[in-house]
């Protein structure tokens, strides 16, 4: 599940929890206690009397009273003697008839619970069959409605499923725990024009004239979690594509056929690569995406049939400088680690979302190279250390949380992905893959733990991995580097002193690490390898002068922080000569701060020329922290000769450092001509910084314009936002409301946020909380945390209790743990 594009866990609250947890090794750790919320407990698989073998689901779909019938018959296999009743997890369902082997049965039903009794003990090994006839009605989770109304006419009539984590219980009966692997079927039966997609193989699909109805009949026979289960409903168009005989299908809604094209596309290249590499061929019997109208993530890897968010489907402007690649491969990359192997339980959901992040990136190496592959990394890098500083750390895998969705954050997609990164790094290319396929031969088909892992890639490699997993995915933080370098001329010697300088506790200790040193001297470059292992080390080697550079993880292969100072010479060659786009990067980033003469002619030479877009991007960025009017002169020409569509974003976006009528003047005149969305959407967001009295004419204009998921109306508004102007948060509530987009919606709302303090905005923050779409309430809840205003308390709490979406019950409960922190 990606969920990047609607997360981003960068609040803070602290709270109180006592609890430890023990490492493979038996290593003593704690973790921060703000991610364990009060009332975390230690979670564990739940015990199994029975394993479920197979699940047949009839569904009959009502789509204008928003509600279905079901018979879900399961078969079940007694695990020890004398079990005498099996429990369902099955949440605000109408049971109308339970039957265990075709008897009618009694049972019990509470507390979300249906418990089947049986007339007489089954014996080990066993098998019964248990029928459950239910209906639901308008379902809170698990299964989602999405029509036309009063304030979206125009929106399509469809129903999606949504199981990860603990949600397929509120639209069908099972053991909703994803150690308990089974093969399905779903037979579902809409009306009339409508298409039905699910899980495996499309046994037969057939139609019924008298009632107006169609019935589509899927089969998974490969074992799989409960959660992975889907359905999705609409009038969809089908884009068939194959690989290596099998269907690729793209489901989406007529009249957007050339856009899932321009979205998914590359599957068939993804699903090549991943076959390949990982050692085990795409095992099911199709591969199917379908865009979802107002889904509330970015995908869902449901097996072989992920669901999408429609949102990822591009238009040809869109497409000219954004990709859905990254989501298709995610989704796709799960379909081995998520699916084929599933986490044992959720503490170890690394195994599912580290995986298939970094997978991604592997993609995208082999896809578009070296460069984007580094830049995805040190994306990765900095989403994880931003919320490691300002909202909590933990170890990757802990058992302690309040409910499972609490784990799905930066530790758990970008911090995990970079420690397989230093995984891959430390072992090498042939025993990385080869550890890989290991570790899917081995236990394809099953739940897994990390222990799994560990002992596959101790076979395949012969390599002792214990202490690399000890402190980087049991433990918890990352080293924090100090280095210090100097010449000793009389040795001819280059001294270089380093130091671990992050607190250590019982949290994080210190690390382990075998890294490199570069130094270019005027015979050319030289690698010294060294084992940090201690607080302070001093290294010394010998070279034939000084070094004109020296670089530290030279292949930014440690996630880590790194304090070493340079003196300018040495920034001015790494931007030039540096091999690594990270490095050129990082030397921008340095030259900024230092602003001189030759700082700024090298930052010039790098946004014109520098052979990757991220380093002119950055080079720009760079030269508008100076808010120099040199500077302001290289970016506006800049602009006059650069193409790349992200640098010229960049270039927008450092233009807003400059103030004068000049500035907006130029602006003005060349934003309305870029080919791209993002480019013209950055130049609105600097008109708006640069002239607050000139600004809203063009942005009134550009709130009438129509753009890819409204990015042009968005930006328009952030543009009113920047202004400061508080005669614009009228025009801001009115965007709140519904029959705008939801994504404009949410633009609106994080647009309030600037306006901290304006007593008409929080009223209507606290309506927002209740909006019927996840998102927007999702969104309004941060900017009530981020205000602070105890008013919001009370409609806050009413948010962390009943049937909701874990990850709006936690930033309620965040947000109610700060503000109440704040007034006490």
């Amino acid at each position: 599940m990606l969920l990047r594009a609607v997360l981003d866990f960068g609040l803070i609250a602290p709270v109180e929890s006592n609890f430890e947890f023990m490492s493979c090794r038996g290593r003593q750790a704690t973790w921060d206690s703000r991610f364990a919320l009060k009332g975390s407990l230690p979670h564990y698989a739940p015990d199994r009397a029975f394993d479920t073998e197979h699940i047949r689901l009839e569904i009959s779909v009502d789509l204008r009273r928003e509600r279905f019938r079901g018979h879900c018959r399961t078969r079940l296999r007694a695990i020890t003697d004398g079990v005498r009743e099996m429990t369902f997890d099955a949440v605000n369902f109408k049971i109308t008839g339970v039957r265990w082997n075709g008897k009618k049965s009694p049972y019990r039903y509470n507390d979300g619970k249906i418990t089947v009794e049986t007339k007489s003990p089954v014996k080990e090994g066993n098998r019964v069959e248990v029928d459950i006839f239910y209906e639901v009605v308008k379902p809170k989770l698990g299964l989602y409605f999405i029509r036309p109304s009063r304030a979206y006419p125009k929106n399509p009539t469809q129903v999606w499923t949504q199981g990860e984590d603990e949600y397929s219980r509120y639209w069908f009966p099972c053991f909703d725990a994803p150690h308990d692997r089974t093969t399905t079927e779903v037979v579902a039966t809409v009306p009339f024009g409508f298409t039905a997609v699910s899980n495996g193989r499309l046994l037969r699909s057939s139609h019924n004239p008298r009632r107006k109805t169609s019935t589509f009949h899927w089969r998974q026979d490969i074992p799989h979690a409960t959660y992975l289960v889907t359905l999705t409903v609409g009038r969809f168009s089908v884009i068939r594509d194959s690989w290596k005989g099998k269907p690729v299908l793209y489901y989406c809604e007529k009249g957007r056929e050339g856009d899932a094209r321009r979205a998914f596309s590359k599957t068939p290249l993804m699903l090549e690569f991943f076959s390949k590499n990982i050692g085990t061929s795409y095992p099911y019997a199709k591969y199917a995406q379908i865009a979802a109208a107002d889904f509330i993530y970015g995908g869902m890897e449901n097996t072989s049939a992920t669901t999408q968010t429609d949102g990822a489907l591009l238009d040809k402007r869109a497409s000219l400088d954004y990709s859905s690649d990254e989501l298709v491969a995610h989704e796709l990359a799960h379909q081995w680690f998520g699916d084929y192997l599933t986490c044992k339980d959720w503490s170890h959901a690394w195994l599912n979302e580290s995986f298939a992040t970094y997978f991604d990136a592997l993609f995208k190496r082999h896809d578009k190279g070296r460069d984007e592959f580094l830049l995805a990394l040190r994306v990765n890098a900095d989403a994880y250390l931003s919320e490691d500083k300002d909202h909590y750390r933990r170890s990757i895998v802990t058992k302690v949380f309040k409910r499972p969705t609490d784990l799905f954050d930066r530790h758990l997609y970008e911090k995990g992905s970079l420690v397989l990164h230093m995984l891959h790094q430390f072992l090498g290319e042939k025993l990385f893959w080869k550890g890989i396929s290991t570790y899917v031969r081995k236990n394809r088909g099953k739940a897994v733990e990390t222990l799994d892992l560990i002992n596959a890639l101790e076979e395949a490699t012969g390599r002792n991995l214990r202490r690399f997993f000890d402190q980087w995915v049991f433990g918890a933080g990352h080293p924090e580097f100090r280095v210090r370098s100097w010449w000793d001329a009389r040795k001819k010697e280059i001294c270089l002193r380093v130091t671990q300088i992050h607190a250590v506790n019982n949290e994080t200790g210190l690390f382990t690490v075998d890294t490199e040193f570069l130094f270019r001297t005027g015979k050319g470059e030289k690698r010294e390898k060294v084992r940090i292992d201690k607080k302070s080390h001093l290294f010394r080697f010998r070279l034939d002068s000084e070094p004109a550079l020296v670089l530290f993880d030279p292949d930014h292969a440690l996630l880590k922080k790194l304090d070493f100072p340079k003196p300018e010479f040495q920034w001015l060659l790494q931007l030039e000569k540096d091999q690594n786009p990270l490095g050129r990067i990082d030397a921008a980033q340095a030259l900024g701060k230092l602003g001189s003469s030759k700082a700024v002619e090298a930052l010039r030479h790098a946004l014109l020329s520098d052979k990757f877009w991220a380093v002119r991007a950055e080079a720009a960025r760079a030269l508008g922290s100076l808010a120099s009017e040199e500077g302001s002169e290289i970016l506006l020409h800049s602009l006059d000769i650069l193409e790349h569509p992200k640098v010229r974003r960049a270039v927008y976006a450092a233009l807003k450092s400059f103030r004068g009528r000049r500035m907006y003047g130029e602006i003005e005149k060349r934003f309305r001509k870029e080919a791209s969305y993002f480019a013209e959407a950055e130049g609105l967001r600097a008109l708006g910084a640069l002239n607050p009295h000139k600004a809203p004419e063009v942005l009134r204009a550009a709130l009438k314009t129509d753009s890819w998921n409204d990015v042009l109306r968005s930006a328009a508004l952030e543009g009113f936002a920047a202004t400061k102007g508080r005669q614009w948060i009228p025009l801001l509530l009115a965007h709140t409301r519904p029959g705008h987009s939801q994504k404009l919606r949410m633009a609106a709302i994080r647009c309030l946020a600037a306006f901290e303090g304006a007593p008409e905005i929080q009223p209507r923050l606290i309506e927002l909380a209740n909006d019927p779409y996840l998102l927007v309430q999702i969104a309004a809840v941060r900017v009530l945390h981020q205000t602070g205003d105890e008013r919001a308390v009370p409609a806050l709490k009413k948010l962390m209790a009943g049937d909701r979406d874990g990850r709006l019950k936690r930033l309620a409960e965040e947000a109610v743990e700060k503000i109440t922190k704040n007034f006490e």
